[in-house]
């Protein structure tokens, strides 16, 4: 198991916006002629749409969870009429995925953004407008029962596992809580904290409070009585 002891922290804005920059660099590198003739560049309107994304959390039972489809809308004048705007959407939705997925925001459904041209939206600009639409989400780990009965599919950046209906992943034991524990990840790293369980959540043995812990491939997680292997894939 990886250092317990370093909790994970939530990427400033900078750091973000840098990595945004270089994908969206090259991205812009790759349209030739074919970009933005007004002051609004593709990288604008990625850090623009995190920023908007941030604004708009919301506090769910596994964690900050943001809407995870966007309107984008933008004045004509400020987008060359050679610009695929699928593609550019294409980028837009990839920045906003890597960024929940670095800050551990819940989407509850792949993310999505739609391109609109708008007279009514000053130049230099743009609005976003945003929904959440739950949907099946690919998954990026699995909590495989060590007797082999069952596999959980962590698909969301945050899951919440317990005995209740609302719970992102259910297990049935009477010795589940409710809210048993909450799996997710943040800074590309996975962690797990105890959400209050009656009968306590351990890796490898060793109890997890509240504060997160940090979960390696091949660690077991124990719930109440269930335990199971963690596998990323």
């Amino acid at each position: 198991m990886e250092d317990n002891a370093a909790l994970p922290i939530q990427s400033d804005l900078m750091s973000v916006a840098r990595e945004l920059e270089r994908r969206l660099e090259r991205f812009v590198d790759g349209l030739s002629a074919a970009v933005f003739r007004g002051r609004m560049q593709p990288v604008d309107m990625a850090n623009r749409l995190v920023r908007q994304a941030d604004l708009d959390i919301t506090d769910s039972p596994a964690g900050p969870r943001i809407h995870n489809r966007y309107r984008v809308r933008i004045n004509p004048a400020d987008l060359n009429a050679d610009l695929d705007p699928n593609e550019l959407a294409a980028e837009l939705v990839n920045a906003l995925a890597v960024t929940a997925a670095e800050r551990g925001w819940c989407t509850r459904g792949p993310v999505r953004v739609e391109i609109e041209v708008d007279d009514s939206v000053s130049p230099g600009t743009l609005r976003c407008d945003g929904s959440t639409v739950p949907g099946q989400l690919p998954s990026w780990g699995q909590l495989i029962d060590v007797r082999g009965s069952r596999i959980l599919e962590l698909d969301d950046n945050r899951v919440v596992i317990g005995r209740s209906d609302d719970a992102d992943l259910r297990l049935h034991e009477a010795e589940i809580s409710r809210h048993h524990a909450v799996v997710f990840r943040e800074g590309g790293r996975t962690w797990v904290s105890d959400a209050g369980s009656v009968n306590g959540t351990s890796i490898n043995g060793s109890a997890v409070a509240a504060k997160p812990v940090a979960i390696s491939a091949g660690d077991e997680l124990t719930l109440g009585p269930a335990t199971f292997f963690f596998r990323l894939l």
